[in-house]
């Protein structure tokens, strides 16, 4: 038992050619450790009981420490206390009184003793501070560098929005950049001008810093933070400044209910303003308000507005997308929520900054090449509309704005210059943020897929994956597959040195930190790391980031940081601290765990016993190890295959299918990472399925029938069948992602209208829930109708039951006898490959029989003029369409003609919608 305790004493840091650390001399009094930078400087020193450092004394710490001369000097930029009794001052280096940029140092204290610090240091030799180069001069050079055509300070509305001015130029002292991580062994500091330049065609922002005697740029800064990596084109669309809707009389904040497009009805803050309700919240921080950009690239304050405070999907689900707006306000209120209740942080600056979102943005007005991204600008959040199938849907999806407001929390902590490896992480904070606000406000979406729910691409589930970064071409262990050499100088072309690829690194280590996994990775190192949970992980991430990270920090820096920060929380050589080392070791940073030399194994578990079997679950349990106090926890084995690790005596397996022989056992694993033998194996039988699903059939077929389902390989003609069909003998196969589904009635005369249902029981619980109905339309059509809809990556592999239901002028439940129409019931296969079982060419789109309308066309062909005649006088807008599936012309119908005489003579489709539903005719140009 001694001997055993023996193995949980102090976190011992191993040398590996990431690690870079270097330990102080044991006679160096009042010091535990010293970890060096590339450049020899000290990056962390910690401090045990023999220090003699109080608080009070910073600057003599950071003079003895650092070796200050005396050109140079300490300023305190920033004093925050946490929640664990630390204060953290950061403070700013300045040479001969310039501010020497990204230079700076944190002083970690505790009871009034400093018990750390940290940060970069930057030795200054010779240096020229005097400036050959005027501030007039640097910002022309800077300028024609951007070679924009038009700039924020020339749009002096949209520039107050941002509180932004045209710049002056900073002078500051800035390192070489060129170098970073292994690489830089040496500093080489120039004197620069630094310009903060916000271009609006194409649109950038970002500090630009030019030698202040060559006239040389040194080094971009990128400020805008995209969601992923596209390439940015130079097209110039005009765009007309829009003014406010809302009227300021009478104020009110109000909570409301929403119909969002990605997270169903959730309730979120108002105000009433005047006779409307507009999406602006005042209730958290200094306010959550969303503005309408309608489709400019401008930034105007124009507010989504509605009469009752009841966001409907009937109201806001429109082709222009308008419940995107829903998602992006209650995404910022989630956001600003998690931050503060999870972290004890008032909104991303921590001073209650007001959040501001704006939807609809034009991106390709803005210089992009399409509308397939979202951005934080440095003040703002902005979204664009997408492109739909082939790019993405509106980009206001729940993890898409914690990902932004994540860059700006970085902004007011670590500060990662937004290049190579610091880069890196910035992205990867953004993508951690984003899956830690879904978790917590939304746990039934994906946790660890990035942008799934705006996802249209073939081939993709998400933008990037942080449980297999490899699905979406990221690499998940440094410098292994899909790695970008960050061995290159930083542009826009490629990515600053691959920030948003090489990303995956730090994302795969916070998902193995949350849940645990095991392998070996692309440079050969096998690990089992046991996860602590998605919470401590975030505790020790967030720590990380903001306590410890700076401007340059490389992935060796973070794990160092990343170790003490777990070690600040839990306390030296504790599991969570073994977990973040073994977390860094599985993704190619950094050396495992190293607590002791000691290699003995635990004795086996045993007792092993499994009760309450079912036919998907079965309860195990087992007695303790007799080294359990050693023990840190218990893997538990379906044959060979490691099914979880836990750190108590028992755990209920789920998702087993039925009828199935299983053999369990399980293994004790120490804090040393040693595992015992395995206990004696349970042999595990389920039980069949006895899942009965509710009854539901239509009480008479005599004068219409469900005569054709197709879907997935399945391909059922059939007669009536007595009001209910039984095909669940017939197996369809159904891929994650997008399907169709062909349907089609038969009447014995006369056709009616028939609604039709399709439910799928995704978690296989027996029932069909609202949120598995993946059907519902009406039509009086005989012929095929077909209906696409998606299979979410939530749903449970396997077979399942589908039911189909039409039913005679009146929408269906899944479980209910109606009069007239039928129901039948089908087995699906989820996550098999898909099978072709139809053409569906011949099919029309099913919708619903109470929004359908006509119109006509005429004269058709034209060479000036057309009109546009509704059947029922209803308002709609109309879109005119080219064969390169280009928009030409668009607006509001009314009763004057609209003039084509701008068009080439051709073929086009004109588009019309009543705000529910779209039509399209062919329309000739002569």
């Amino acid at each position: 038992m001694e001997k055993k305790l023996q193995k949980i004493i102090v976190l011992t840091f191993a040398s590996s050619m990431l690690s870079l650390t270097s330990f102080a001399q044991k006679t160096e009094k009042g010091i535990s450790q010293k970890n060096l930078s590339e450049n020899g400087s000290p990056s962390l020193i910690t401090f045990n009981e023999k220090s003699e450092y109080k608080r009070s004394d910073f600057q003599k710490a950071l003079k003895d420490q650092l070796k200050l001369d005396n050109k140079q000097t300490y300023s305190k930029i920033k004093a925050e206390s946490d929640k664990d009794g630390f204060t953290h001052e950061k403070f700013q280096l300045y040479h001969e009184g310039i501010k020497v940029e990204f230079a700076t140092y944190s002083i970690h204290s505790k009871n009034d003793k400093i018990a750390s610090m940290s940060g970069e240091y930057y030795t200054i030799n010779k240096v020229n501070t005097k400036p050959t180069l005027s501030a007039e001069a640097a910002f022309e050079k800077a300028l024609n560098q951007i070679g924009a055509k038009n700039y924020l300070w020339e749009n002096q509305a949209d520039a107050t929005v941002m509180n932004y001015s045209k710049p002056k130029g900073e002078l500051v002292l800035l390192p070489s950049m060129e170098e970073q991580g292994l690489k830089r062994k040496k500093d080489n500091v120039r004197l620069a001008y630094k310009f903060d330049i916000y271009a609006t065609n194409p649109i950038s922002r970002g500090d630009i810093y030019i030698d202040a005697e060559t006239g040389q740029t040194l080094f971009y800064n990128a400020t805008i933070k995209h969601l992923g990596e596209f390439s940015h084109g130079g097209k110039t669309v005009s765009s007309e400044k829009k003014g406010t809707n809302a009227d300021k009389v009478n104020f009110a904040i109000v909570a409301a209910n929403a119909a969002t497009r990605y997270s169903g009805t959730q309730t979120l803050q108002t105000t009433l303003s005047g006779l409307s309700y507009i999406l602006s919240d005042g209730t958290r921080g200094n306010g959550v308000q969303t503005y309408n950009s309608a489709r400019t690239a401008t930034y105007p304050t124009t507010n989504f507005t509605d009469a009752d405070n009841n966001w409907t999907a009937a109201e806001f689900n429109n082709t222009n997308k308008d419940n995107g707006a829903l998602d992006a306000h209650w995404g910022a209120e989630m956001t600003y929520d998690y931050w503060s209740a999870v972290h004890a942080r008032n909104s991303y600056d921590n001073a209650g900054a007001k959040i501001k979102s704006y939807v609809h943005y034009n991106l390709i007005a803005a210089g992009y090449p399409d509308n397939n991204n979202a951005f934080w600008n440095g003040s703002v959040m902005t979204y664009g509309d997408g492109s739909g199938t082939g790019g993405f849907d509106i980009l206001t999806a729940l993890d898409v704005a914690g990902h932004e407001i994540g860059h700006a929390v970085c902004t007011y902590t670590a500060n990662l210059a937004y290049q190579k490896e610091s880069g890196a992480m910035n992205e990867a904070f953004s993508d951690i943020w984003g899956a830690c606000i879904e978790y917590r406000a939304a746990p039934t979406k994906s946790t660890w897929l990035i942008g799934e729910d705006i996802e249209r691409r073939t081939g993709h589930l998400s933008l990037r994956s942080m449980s297999n970064p490899k699905t979406e071409g990221q690499p998940d262990t440094y410098g292994g597959t899909n790695w970008y050499n960050v061995s290159c100088t930083p542009s826009s072309s490629n990515d600053q040195c691959g920030v948003h690829r090489n990303s995956g690194v730090l994302n795969h280590w916070f998902y193995i930190l949350s849940v645990g996994k095991s392998g070996t990775n692309d440079i050969g190192s096998a690990y089992n790391v046991t996860g602590i949970t998605i919470d401590k992980a975030a505790k020790i991430a967030y720590r990380l980031e903001s306590v410890y990270l700076s401007a340059n920090s490389t992935y060796a820096n973070a794990r160092t940081y990343g170790i003490q920060s777990a070690t600040d929380l839990y306390g030296a050589g504790s599991a969570e601290v073994i977990a973040t080392t073994n977390a860094f070791y599985a993704v190619g940073v950094g050396a495992a765990y190293s607590g002791s030399s000691d290699t003995t194994a635990p004795t086996a578990p045993t007792s092993l016993a499994a009760a309450g079997t079912t036919s998907t679950t079965t309860n195990l349990t087992w007695a303790a190890s007799t080294d359990n106090v050693a023990v840190t926890g218990y893997n538990v084995y379906n044959g060979t295959t490691l099914v979880t690790t836990v750190t108590g005596l028992a755990y209920t397996v789920t998702g087993l299918t039925a009828s199935t022989a299983y053999t369990f056992t399980v293994k004790a694993k120490d804090a040393a990472g040693n595992l015992s033998a395995a206990s004696t194996a349970v042999n595990v039988t389920t039980t069949a399925s006895t899942i009965t699903y509710c009854t539901s059939k239509g009480s008479s077929v005599a004068y219409e029938y469900i005569d054709n389902v197709a879907i997935g390989g399945i391909a059922n003609a059939t007669g009536a069948n007595a009001g209910y069909g039984n095909f669940t003998n017939l197996t369809g196969n159904l891929p994650y992602g997008s399907n169709t589904i062909i349907l089609s009635a038969a009447f014995a005369s006369t056709a009616y209208t028939e609604y039709w249902r399709v439910w799928i029981d995704f978690n296989k619980n027996g029932t069909f829930e609202t949120s598995e109905q993946m059907v519902a339309g009406s039509s009086s059509l005989s012929t095929n109708l077909s209906y696409t809809f998606t299979v979410p990556t939530t749903a449970l592999a396997g077979t399942t039951r589908m039911r189909v239901s039409m039913k005679y002028n009146a929408a269906q439940t899944a479980c209910e006898t109606f009069s007239y129409g039928e129901v039948e019931d089908y087995t699906v296969n989820i996550g098999a490959a898909a099978i072709t079982g139809f053409n569906n060419t011949i099919a029309s789109e099913l919708g619903n029989e109470n929004n359908l309308f006509d119109y006509t066309i005429y004269p058709n062909p034209t060479n000036s003029f057309v009109n546009i005649s509704m059947a029922d006088n209803r308002k709609v807008s109309y879109r005119i369409i080219n064969y390169l599936g280009q928009q030409v012309d668009a607006g509001k119908l009314s009763e004057n003609a609209i003039n084509v005489n701008k068009l080439s003579t051709g073929t086009y489709i004109i588009e019309i919608n009543d705000g529910q539903k779209t039509m399209t005719k062919k329309l000739i140009k002569k």
